[in-house]
């Protein structure tokens, strides 16, 4: 939460952050709201979490990431970690279908941490 709490602050007008959270529970909108109102004394920048995206929870992967995944990497030769990066990467695919971005719209998926944390 903290990184969408920071990013979002810093976003241009028209801008918006979208968090893809990894775990169940929808609490990562309260825990940006509670570190956005401690850091800056209120709500700060377009965003939103979307919770949709968790499948099943954290370091779950359903039969339906995987093969996202898999067909993600042969497709464009980059390994995909699953935990979190699958979910991101799947999660915007599926709202790029939705219409959920005009066309145009430039994306850029944040991911801090190691991509493949095993190495």
């Amino acid at each position: 939460g903290g990184t969408l709490a920071g990013m979002a602050a810093g976003l241009a007008p028209g801008q918006r952050a979208l968090g893809v959270a990894v775990l169940k529970g929808g609490f990562l909108a309260e825990e940006v709201r509670r570190l956005q109102q401690e850091g800056f004394g209120g709500p700060s920048g377009h965003w939103e979490v979307e919770d949709r995206f968790h499948c099943g929870g954290f370091a779950r992967v359903p039969a339906e990431l995987d093969a996202f995944a898999r067909d993600f990497e042969e497709r464009h030769g980059l390994g995909v970690e699953r935990v979190y990066v699958a979910k991101l990467l799947f999660a915007l695919t599926v709202l790029a279908e939705e219409g959920a971005f005009a066309p145009g719209t430039r994306l850029a998926a944040v991911v801090t941490g190691r991509p493949f944390p095993e190495d």
